[in-house]
């Protein structure tokens, strides 16, 4: 499977914003605001955690991961702490299962979490230009569509950093040896 892109990125602020211009405009309209904000924040968290899962190689605990997600979801929503930390919890979220994913070494998930930062501080500029909960939403996932461009420091040092690579790169070290052998 292939690794995300930024136009896969990309793509993804464009439908996610269009979606929560949309549930932003009527929602509100059947439950109070703040209610519709939440639910259009944990929907777009769920969205982009599917993403991830979608655009990842890995296959081990993405259930485990979901059911965190759900768990930490809803016990924010219980302890109704605000909007603001639902959203970094949400945030925090994101970036832990980008590092745990995406990421082999603790300086690649650190400039995870400078972007997770950075998208975060464009999208409050948004939001406070515009007042779009949507511009909010585009700015913030088309920086966050970045992630693919940080360079990738495996924990081993060594330049394979999947199963597969490290599989090619025996089965063609192998192969060297059996032409070595065949021709003496």
């Amino acid at each position: 499977m292939n690794g995300p892109s930024i136009l896969n990125g990309i793509g993804f602020a464009i439908i996610t914003s269009l979606a929560s211009g949309v549930l932003g405009e009527l929602l509100p309209i059947l439950l109070t605001p703040t209610f519709s904000s939440l639910i259009i924040v944990l929907a777009i968290s769920l969205a982009y955690l599917i993403y991830l899962f979608r655009h990842c190689n890995a296959r081990r605990g993405r259930i485990v991961t979901l059911a965190l997600w759900c768990t930490l979801s809803i016990c924010a929503w219980t302890l109704d702490p605000g909007l603001l930390w639902q959203i970094a919890l949400q945030l925090a979220f994101i970036w832990l299962v980008r590092s745990f994913y995406y990421h082999g070494s603790i300086f690649g998930s650190l400039l995870d979490l400078a972007l997770v930062v950075m998208a975060s501080a464009a999208g409050i500029w948004a939001i406070l230009q515009t007042g779009s909960f949507a511009a909010a939403v585009w700015c913030f996932f088309l920086a966050q569509s970045l992630f693919v461009a940080i360079p990738e420091l495996n924990r081993t040092g060594s330049s394979a950093s999947s199963p597969e690579d490290r599989f090619q790169n025996a089965h063609r070290v192998a192969l060297q040896a059996v032409r070595k052998l065949s021709l003496n």
